[in-house]
């Protein structure tokens, strides 16, 4: 059976995402994998973990387990089977690396709203995953307006 992997960080265009995924899962009869990624913080000079309460180091951890949840207790109410994983690292190249290892068929992601100026410095982790995914990707728009 294929999997689908659906990428979620809790924005609009992410639950608009997982909606799709909740979709094309059910219509090919895939297996349905949610996943998020976490950075520990760093310190941009130092390029160091950040010195800080345990709490606040692993703050973005837990809220990306959090929205992995949600994500994962919509998925059954749509009856669907899901699969969760909370992955730390890079997101593109981790979103890439669990695809490939679970021989994923589809990679369903949103956009982030970035202002043109922000995502030609920043890039964007949709564009990079489009660049080295080993499957087809599927990208996903947000409502408009919504942020």
């Amino acid at each position: 059976m294929s999997a689908i992997i659906a990428a979620t960080d809790g924005s609009p265009s992410a639950r608009a995402a997982v909606d799709l995924a909740i979709g094309e899962a059910t219509a090919s009869r895939s297996r349905l994998e949610l996943l998020s990624t976490w950075s520990a913080p760093v310190n941009s000079e130092l390029g160091a973990p950040a010195y800080m309460s345990e709490e606040a180091f692993y703050a973005d951890r837990d809220a990306m387990a959090a929205i992995l949840e949600q994500a994962k207790a919509h998925a059954a109410d749509a009856g669907i089977d899901v699969h969760t994983r909370l992955v730390a690292g890079d997101a593109a190249a981790e979103i890439c690396r669990i695809a490939s290892e679970r021989e994923a068929s589809l990679i369903v992601m949103g956009t982030r709203g970035h202002k043109p100026l922000a995502a030609a410095i920043l890039g964007s982790v949709a564009t990079r995953v489009l660049q080295h995914a080993p499957c087809p990707v599927m990208i996903v728009p947000g409502a408009e307006g919504a942020s």
